[in-house]
């Protein structure tokens, strides 16, 4: 929660913007905690709480795309004490104006700061290795390459950084941010459109052989993304298995005829079981048995010496 001096000064600078943004045909948002974890630079990997980003402005000065917006965090609480008991306790508040514009491509990670800031904390930066002396003793760098920065930082760069003191900013991909802290009152909707135009000066004199770095890294092959979760499937459900049926061949047709139906089973009594012939084996006859109350036909005699007679084994 902020005070109610703070509140007073997000309404103003609201109004004030939202009136401008209209305006100018431009975008408006009074907050926007989707910019909080967007750019790994300072002063947003700063310490503190009551982080907050208002006043937020997009749209297109002079043919440059550009968002502004004041970003507001708390670093610290300073507690007053007297006899081991708290008496006081005094917020410091930080408000800064950021603005990102967008580049025609992407440039090397880059980030330099004035080292007289008060708002930024010196830890792990290093100051440049330029031609420059006054340049090296005068800024620092965050996470930045020494050799990237020695390319950045030529004497036009410089020159446009020291006539408009653009002296804190950096590069993030295909953006460029650059912050103010406004020590004394508030940045004025008409600063925001004369910010973006000196920032376009600043995009105009950087070195033309840095884009070309800029895309080869952005053209990197990035490591391996884990795959996307798969949608849960139902597992197959069980099929009750079915009886066999067995098959059998198709028997032959003859037009105009009964068809012989299969007989399966045991015999009747008195009718003897026909069996189907077998392929590959002799047809092999069955003699005529007589019906119930029917005499066996009687067979002739066969004379003696003749084949098949005497039986064997007659002596």
């Amino acid at each position: 929660m902020v005070d109610s001096h703070e509140a007073k000064r997000i309404e103003t600078t609201n109004h004030e913007r939202q009136t401008l943004a209209a305006s100018r045909g431009w975008g408006f948002s009074p907050d926007a905690p989707e910019l909080l974890e967007r750019w790994p630079l300072k002063p947003f990997t700063e310490i503190g709480d009551k982080r907050l980003v208002f006043g937020v402005v997009s749209g297109n000065a002079g043919g440059i795309a550009f968002t502004a917006f004041d970003y507001h965090r708390r670093p610290k609480v300073t507690n007053w004490q007297k006899h081991g008991k708290t008496t006081m306790s005094i917020d410091t508040i930080l408000i800064d104006t950021v603005w990102v514009v967008s580049l025609p491509g992407a440039l090397p990670r880059f980030q330099v700061f004035d080292n007289a800031e008060p708002n930024f904390d010196e830890t792990g930066t290093v100051p440049p290795q330029t031609a420059d002396p006054k340049v090296n003793r005068s800024y620092l760098l965050v996470e930045t390459d020494p050799a990237v920065a020695t390319q950045m930082l030529t004497p036009q760069v410089t020159a446009v950084m020291k006539q408009f003191k653009l002296h804190n900013w950096a590069v993030s991909g295909a953006e460029l941010l650059c912050v103010k802290h406004p020590i004394f009152g508030r940045v004025k909707p008409e600063e925001l459109t004369t910010k973006v135009s000196e920032l376009g000066q600043l995009i105009a004199a950087l070195p033309p052989h840095l884009w070309q770095q800029g895309t080869q890294q952005s053209a990197q092959p990035q490591p391996a993304q884990p795959a996307p979760p798969q949608p849960y499937q139902q597992p197959p459900q069980y099929q009750q298995p079915q009886p066999y049926q067995p098959q059998y061949p198709p028997q032959p047709q003859y037009p105009g005829y009964p068809q012989p139906q299969p007989q399966y089973g045991y015999p009747q009594p008195g009718h003897p079981q026909q069996y189907p012939p077998q392929p590959g084996y002799p047809q092999q006859p069955y003699p005529q048995q007589p019906y119930p109350g029917q005499p066996y036909p009687a067979q002739p005699p066969q004379p003696y010496g003749q084949p098949g007679y005497p039986p064997p084994g007659y002596r």
